[in-house]
Formats: structure tokens, C-alpha cells, sequence
């Protein structure tokens, strides 16, 4: 698999996750994330309960990569995804659909790539087109 390939499918594998396990799989102990909400943390171990709780609210959470973005230097790579997030409440009623924005560094450690940081953003009422 190229790197190209392995990077994009970590980000594509987040995108699907649906547990704090799943999401924090590629992630460290060193790990940074900023949440789209006002919250950060260091470490995949923080970061799983605070997905663990947004999904615990959620019966679904389907997101569409819209636009994926990928530039790798050696052992150093950036993601940067325009995503659509279609979710639907544990009582079953419907979320408008939002935008969300989403970054991530990777570096290539011990022949394996890891997330080192990870930064979403909302997107109110942004058509997802980025402009050239």
C-alpha cells in the first residue's frame, strides 16, 4: 500500500468509527486534538471518552468526505478533509445535516502511521466547496 493509500484510509477509518476506540486506533499517548467543540486534549486515552459520550448521545453518524486533500514529505504527512455529517439522535429524530473540516498530521513511526494531531472545525452554513 502506498503511503498516500495508508494515510488517507486512517483518516477514511475515523470518518466511519463510531466508538472512541475506533477513532483514537492510529492516535498516541501524544496525540493533540482540537475538537470542534471547545475542548482539547493530549492523548488517545482522554480523547476516546469524549467521542465515547457524543456517540453515547447518537444512534447514527454518517459522514461524507466530500474533499480529501493529502501531502506527504518523507515520514510526514497532512490530511485535510471537507466532510458532511448526516446524525440522528438516540430517539431517533434527524439532525440537520452540518459541515465539518478536519486536519490531520501523521508521521510515519516505527513503519507505522500515527495521527500526532488531529483539528476539526464547524462549518455553519458553508457549501464544502473549497476555492482555487
Amino acid at each position: 500500500m502506498t503511503d498516500k493509500k495508508a494515510v488517507e484510509s486512517i483518516v477514511i477509518a475515523i470518518s466511519k468509527s463510531f466508538s472512541g476506540a475506533e477513532s483514537t486506533k492510529d492516535w498516541t499517548e501524544k496525540t493533540i486534538w482540537f475538537d470542534a467543540a471547545p475542548y482539547a486534549c493530549v492523548g488517545a486515552e482522554k480523547a476516546s471518552k469524549v467521542f465515547d459520550e457524543a456517540f453515547g448521545n447518537l444512534k447514527s453518524c454518517d459522514v461524507e468526505i466530500l474533499d480529501m486533500r493529502t501531502f506527504i514529505n518523507g515520514t510526514s504527512a497532512l490530511v485535510c478533509s471537507v466532510q458532511r455529517w448526516d446524525t440522528v439522535n438516540k430517539d431517533g429524530s434527524a439532525n440537520p445535516p452540518f459541515m465539518m473540516r478536519q486536519t490531520d498530521y501523521l508521521e510515519k513511526i516505527n513503519g507505522e502511521w500515527k495521527v500526532l494531531h488531529e483539528h476539526t472545525s464547524a462549518a455553519s452554513d458553508w457549501d464544502g466547496k473549497i476555492i482555487e
